[in-house]
Formats: C-alpha cells, structure tokens, sequence
C-alpha cells in the first residue's frame, strides 16, 4: 500500500480505539484534497470562527453543547469546541461531492511571539491520548496550512488530514475526550513512531510558537453526529444534481 499522509490503523482489540499510527515520512509534502469547494470552505469556516469566536480560556461551568452542525452550499461540517482553548474548534467537513470522506481539521491559537513564517505548510508532530485509557493513544501529524494575526496573538489553521468515514467511527467508537498535544519531535519519536523525516521538524520546538501546546475535545455523540452529517451531505449531492 502506498504511504501517504494517512494514519494506518493497527489492529483493534479489546475495544481500544484510537492507536494512531502514522506512515506517512515528514520528508513528503503532501497536500490536501483539491476537491470542489473544500479549501474555499475551509478558509471560510477559519475566517468566520476567527471573527464570531474569541479566544478564551476553558472555564469549568460552561455547558457542553456537543457537537455543532454547519450546512452551505458546498458541504456539511460538524464541529466541538475545545476544552482547554475555547475557541479553537475542531472541525470535520464532508464535500457534497465525496460523503464518504471527511477533512480533519482545528484551530490552534497563540501568544508567543515569534516568526512563524518557517511553520506554514510543515506538519507537526501531535500525539492524541484519552483521558478515561491511558493505553488508547497515537501518534500522527498535521500541517499548517494558516497563520494569522487573532487578537493579541495568532491563529493557525491545522490540517490534519482526509479519510474515510468509517476510519473517524473506528477511530473515535469510544466517546472519550481526547487530548491533542503538540509534541517535540526528538530522534527518539521520530525513530520510533516516524521513520524517515524532514530534517527541519526537528528544529521546531513547541513551546516557541504555542504558549498552550494541548487542546481536549469531548467525543461524545461524535459516530452518531458524523453519521447524520453524512446523510445531510448525500442530500445536498442529490439536490445539486437534481
């Protein structure tokens, strides 16, 4: 099998669910999906949440309003907010002309202040680790795309990437909250985890360009969300297509 920017998934037992596993060597460059409407939305959605929704620290008290669903003409995106930074959403989008994939995608704001210029179109080391297992984590990586100006810091858009729907059902079954960490990427992870790798990744050190280097993200109801985004966007193929 060809190794793209893709997470392979290990053999499940035991009902653990996540265990990324990445093939992908940092050294390739792939780039995401160019499939009609997807980057247009994309950047829409980052544009439009960077304006709505501010910056703000997670409070305990604020009611979970679980997973958000966004229709346009172009797709359907189902959305949670973070649990550590607020504002910055996680977010996977259906294209009305693919319903059987969707693009992972999240919002990382900053106030450390550097150049950050070298991040755009790098991908970062993350490890992903639920609270309630210890042992359901992974390793995967996710590139830049964005970085702009946000209030008092900036804001990057991260892509983590495009796969099928029924990797993310797999993947998620549990409904655990699932921390997202950016990770240093030593020769130790990188011998482990990685394989071959662009060498520049291991110059980036976290703590230089995000002052909070995790988020968290409740997946409760996320399979069911998910399953009804998918629905909603065969819809709107047909009604295109009508």
């Amino acid at each position: 099998m060809r190794k793209t920017h893709y997470i392979n998934p290990r053999y499940y037992q035991n009902e653990k669910t996540i265990l990324l596993n990445p093939s992908k060597p940092f050294s390739q460059k792939i780039k995401p999906s160019k499939k009609p409407g997807l980057f247009k939305y994309i950047l829409f959605v980052f544009l439009i949440f960077s304006v709505v929704i501010g910056y703000s620290a997670y409070a305990g008290g604020i009611e979970d309003e679980g997973w958000i669903t966004e229709i346009d003409a172009d797709g359907v995106a189902i959305q949670h907010h973070g649990n550590i930074t607020y504002g910055d959403d996680v977010i996977f989008f259906l294209n009305k002309n693919d319903c059987n994939s969707a693009s992972w995608i999240s919002k990382v704001y900053t106030m450390a202040e550097n150049n950050f210029e070298p991040l755009v179109n790098k991908f970062l080391p993350y490890k992903l680790q639920s609270y309630s297992d210890k042992s359901d984590y992974g390793y995967t990586t996710a590139q830049v795309l964005t970085v702009r100006p946000f209030l008092n810091g900036q804001r990057a858009l991260i892509f983590f990437g495009h796969y099928p729907i029924d990797r993310y059902l797999q993947w998620f079954r549990s409904g655990d909250e699932y921390s997202m960490e950016i990770v240093k990427a030593d020769k130790s992870l990188i011998d482990r985890e990685y394989g071959p790798i662009d060498e520049d990744i291991l110059k980036i050190e976290p703590t230089d360009y995000f002052d909070i280097q995790m988020n968290a993200y409740y997946f409760k109801g996320f399979n069911k969300a998910l399953i009804a985004a998918q629905k909603k966007c065969n819809d709107l193929g047909l009604i295109a297509n009508a």
